[in-house]
């Protein structure tokens, strides 16, 4: 502590350094210099200039002279571009602040919270080109804030995470999208970080008694920081040695030609010249997000309730076709374009749907929706009428012993048949023909894949059946003949991430089908040639829309998808809708998220 002493006596020489105090430091030796305001907690760059926060002078801006450029009591500091965060402890608030050298506007106050703030950082996204912070205490909880989206400042809560205890810092990594967490006691640990990621953390970099107390990132690097000023990267390995002469660093920031700290035992920041170009890290590949534009009502309860959607057209009026979806928990549920629910079903624990128009059946023309129903291994089913209201039909059974997946097949017009398949890989084809006032399903083959099954679509046109294996990949059977056999057209690797779940074909106007899939193990959804040789034609994320407050998908079951038009404008040219398995924005209940065909057409380039 000799060194903080010599320090301190000659910070008194400072301590009264307001607007319009020079920015010449005091020199204590040949590198450390005194800098920034009194009373003060973080520093960050922004362009050219240093911006520090103080608790007796709010922003202070090192131009020519030291200006305070927003008065208040502020604590924390974080920039990205012209947008700078911090927390007023006089309204204990965190506060947004435009950065102008000749404006400086504070934005809106983000709410008061439950929880303290002892910590926070900025969280910049490409994939969609919004802004995110992360506000958190040494308790252990954590915020996620969408900030800015479409250049607006829109505050928003995104989702609430547990920490580790004692956590004193963050810093993000936009490049990976991973929050970085330091932690009194045992170090560093990391969280995915996009704002649809599983809530699960991981120590990344251990220490025993760890003496890490602060945590930054500059040029796409993370830095460490111990209390004697000393830097590490991420492995732990020292990047800066040398005796810079401070103690009980609380925080530090760099710029690439120099350091600043801010030490504990007086509140005063101290330079030292720090010449640090980190080696350039290979881009991430940036996988295209696509805003969700309608998100259905919530599950009636919490945990792994919504699973496969399933579409039905109006006949006449695009804009009123209906969403069905399965509550696995109970019953089916059908929404309309808007997302509301409209009807509910209560047959029992129904996992899958699927859906056939303009069945002839019993001498008319039906619409007909089949569901698998786990409480008795059977099938759900019912009517739809012309105005797209359900009635439940009398209940099939099956020969299965644990009923998963299911979907439809309509070979020809007055052909109806269901393929259902059980968790031990077996698939069961069953005809449904109209009996009286009811459908009667009859099982007529059956064949199997080595493991566990769920999505599947047929092919009515090719007479053909694709088949998920969950872990492996993507089956092909040729229902055209009697003795069926698979093919394995497509494994799992590559940008297909196990679980495979979700499938089906959107078929296009001019002519084949694109296969879409739920890539379950990266959140993102696959599109494939429909036809020989089965060409990889791109990926894509269901993404943020922060204007209309709906969050992306992700841990996507089921999904589905039309080419028929099912409104006016983007919904022309049909739609994809998904089930979200994390629904944030904020955190809540499971539900489902559509998005116009055109809008992926556009980001993907498709002819």
């Amino acid at each position: 502590m000799k060194v903080i002493k010599t320090i301190l006596k000659t910070s008194v020489l400072l301590g009264g350094m307001c607007a319009g105090n020079s920015v010449a430091a005091t020199s204590i030796n040949d590198s450390l210099s005194v800098v920034g305001p009194a009373a003060g907690s973080q520093a960050a760059k922004w362009g050219e200039h240093w911006l520090y926060v103080s608790e007796q002078q709010g922003l202070v801006l090192a131009d020519e002279q030291l200006k305070s450029v927003v008065p208040g009591q502020f604590e924390y500091l974080a920039i990205w571009q012209d947008i700078a965060l911090t927390y007023d402890t006089q309204v204990d608030q965190v506060q947004g602040i435009k950065l102008d050298m000749h404006n400086m506007q504070r934005l809106p106050l983000l709410p008061k919270r439950q929880i303290q703030i002892d910590w926070l950082c900025l969280q910049p996204r490409q994939a969609d080109n919004n802004l995110y912070a992360w506000i958190g205490n040494e308790e252990g909880q954590a915020e996620q804030w969408l900030l800015v989206t479409e250049q607006q400042w829109r505050p928003q809560l995104v989702r609430s995470l547990s920490v580790a205890m004692g956590a004193l810092a963050c810093a993000t990594d936009s490049r990976t999208e991973q929050l970085y967490v330091v932690e009194n006691q045992h170090g560093v640990w990391q969280y995915p970080a996009a704002p649809n990621n599983a809530a699960e953390g991981q120590l990344v970099l251990h220490r025993d008694d760890n003496e890490f107390s602060s945590i930054n990132q500059f040029a796409g690097q993370v830095l460490l920081s111990d209390q004697q000023g000393h830097l590490f990267d991420l492995k732990g390995d020292t990047v800066l040695t040398k005796q810079v002469g401070v103690d009980e660093v609380e925080s530090f920031a760099v710029d690439g030609n120099q350091l600043i700290y801010l030490v504990d035992s007086d509140k005063r920041y101290y330079q030292v010249p720090w010449d640090y170009q980190p080696e350039q890290q290979a881009p991430s590949e940036l996988i295209i997000e696509i805003p969700t534009q309608v998100e259905s009502a919530i599950a009636d309860r919490a945990g792994d309730t919504m699973d496969d959607p399933a579409i039905w057209v109006h006949p006449t009026q695009p804009s009123q076709s209906r969403i069905l979806g399965t509550n696995k928990r109970w019953g089916l549920l059908s929404f309309d374009m808007q997302g509301q629910q409209v009807q509910k079903l209560p047959a029992g624990r129904v996992n899958n749907v699927d859906i056939r128009q303009r069945v002839k059946l019993g001498g008319q023309y039906r619409d007909i929706a089949v569901a698998s129903n786990r409480d008795r291994n059977s099938l759900s089913i019912f009517e739809i009428n012309q105005h797209g209201h359900l009635t439940q039909l009398v209940e099939q059974a099956t020969s299965l012993t644990d009923i998963y997946g299911l979907c439809l097949y309509q070979p020809d017009e007055t052909s109806l048949y269901a393929f259902a398949n059980d968790k031990s890989g077996v698939i069961s084809q069953l005809s449904l023909s109209w009996d009286k006032h009811h459908l009667r399903a009859d099982e007529v083959r059956r064949f199997s894949v080595p493991t566990q099954p769920e999505g599947c679509v047929a092919d009515d046109q090719n007479k053909q059946l694709f088949v998920g294996e969950e872990n492996t990949g993507i089956w092909l059977f040729d229902l055209s003949k009697q003795s069926v056999k698979g093919e394995m057209i497509l494994s799992a690797g590559g940008p297909l991430v196990a679980d495979i779940e979700g499938l089906d074909l959107y078929q296009r106007p001019e002519g084949g089908a694109y296969l879409v899939v739920s890539s379950q193990g990266n959140d993102s959804y696959v599109l494939y040639d429909a036809q020989p040789p089965y060409d990889y034609i791109g990926r894509f994320r269901i993404g943020v829309n922060g204007m209309q407050g709906h969050d992306g998908s992700a841990e996507t079951d089921g999904l589905a998808v039309t080419a028929k038009a099912v409104g006016n404008g983007l919904w022309s040219d049909g739609m994809l809708v998904v089930q979200d398995g994390r629904n944030r924005l904020p955190d809540e209940h499971q539900n489902f998220k559509w998005v116009p065909w055109q809008l992926i057409k556009q980001q993907l380039n498709l002819p």
